[in-house]
């Protein structure tokens, strides 16, 4: 466990919760995993959300190392501005998010042997009206959706969301607006703004971004030279990629932000009953849930086939409770310790 220093309401009544605060120890460079050698055709190979690719990573390293045949591969969303997929594809721009992802999985180049360079995409969103009849959602665990700042900076320990629609429309620039201190001007990040984050903005009542919100900002990070050492800085974080980073020691790139509450309500807890630190779904007796809005189902997003069917291989790696992400132990530890509350029983990997 590392050392944490816990903000204002952080002593939450309970057994032993608290906050997720600033962590005190250095961050460490994160570091890119593509693929460390070509993916075979028949190799199962995905792309996609920001927010699941170091989990991704482990787990095909778990997956490759333990089982025969197909292998599971994972491109990550920053490094060389082309990929080549797999073996005989040809490159392609590199997705940087989750509905760039699913954008390529559905544009995806098929080999003349009919395999596809591109198998699966890592999602963070929903379906949507435009997507094609033919996609499908797996569903594998939790995370959620956070404001983050620096510690000892000018932002107060939780905003509701009222107070965030106004600053990232702009109808309030100032810290003292929305129970800070300082006169200070908020600088609001967002990365690439898709769909998906499109959609969580909607959810606090933002239906247009203010001309004061600064985009295209690195995700889930607080090293870029925007964020680091900056008192006024707002930005979104994964509760889970967090967890990741600063409590897990994962990639960590965290610097010197802190998750934050929204309306009094924490991101994470101390569950007693598993002895981590986790996204605050209402699992500790006593200790309110973060709000169920800003939830996000992590999931796969799949293509069927021309008749309903999967593919086999990312079939029995994704799809159904039975399949190797749901019913694996190691699978199932990775996502845990990766920051996320895994789904169990029929819920995982059941189709959207």
């Amino acid at each position: 466990m590392r050392n944490h220093r816990t903000r204002g309401a952080a002593a939450l009544v309970g057994a032993a919760t608290a906050l997720i605060a600033a962590v005190v120890a250095p961050p460490t460079s994160g570091a890119f995993a593509d693929p460390g050698v070509t993916p075979r055709s028949t190799d199962v190979v995905g792309v996609g959300a920001d927010t699941t690719e170091a989990l991704f990573d482990q787990l095909a390293s778990d997956h490759n190392a333990t089982r025969h045949g197909r292998r599971l591969f994972s491109w990550r969303t920053h490094g060389s501005a082309t990929i080549r997929p797999k073996a005989g594809c040809r490159p392609i721009t590199r997705p940087p998010g989750s509905s760039q992802g699913i954008d390529a999985l559905i544009a995806r180049q098929v080999l003349p042997g009919g395999r596809p360079c591109i198998d699966f995409a890592r999602s963070i969103r929903p379906r949507l009206p435009g997507d094609p009849p033919n996609l499908r959602l797996f569903p594998f665990a939790t995370d959620g959706l956070t404001w983050a700042a620096n510690t000892d900076g000018n932002a107060p320990d939780s905003l509701t969301p009222p107070q965030l629609a106004d600053i990232f429309t702009c109808r309030v620039r100032t810290w003292d607006r929305v129970g800070g201190t300082s006169a200070d001007t908020i600088q609001p990040m967002l990365p690439i703004v898709g769909p998906g984050i499109t959609y969580f903005l909607n959810q606090l009542g933002v239906d247009k971004l203010g001309d004061c919100v600064r985009t295209g900002v690195p995700q889930d990070q607080g090293t870029d030279p925007l964020i680091a050492g900056n008192p006024n800085a707002l930005v979104w974080y994964s509760i889970a990629k967090y967890l990741a980073q600063a409590e897990y020691g994962h990639d960590d790139q965290h610097g010197a932000l802190s998750l934050r509450m929204i309306q009094g309500l924490a991101p994470a807890v101390r569950n007693p009953a598993s002895g981590r630190v986790e996204i605050n779904a209402g699992q500790v007796a006593g200790v309110p849930a973060f709000p169920s809005t800003l939830m996000i189902k992590e999931s796969v997003a799949v293509l069927a086939g021309p008749d309903g069917r999967l593919p086999r291989g990312p079939a029995r790696l994704f799809a159904g409770p039975h399949s190797w992400i749901c019913s694996s132990p190691r699978a199932q530890a990775n996502i845990a310790e990766y920051g996320f509350l895994p789904l169990r029983g029929d819920s995982c990997g059941k189709p959207e």
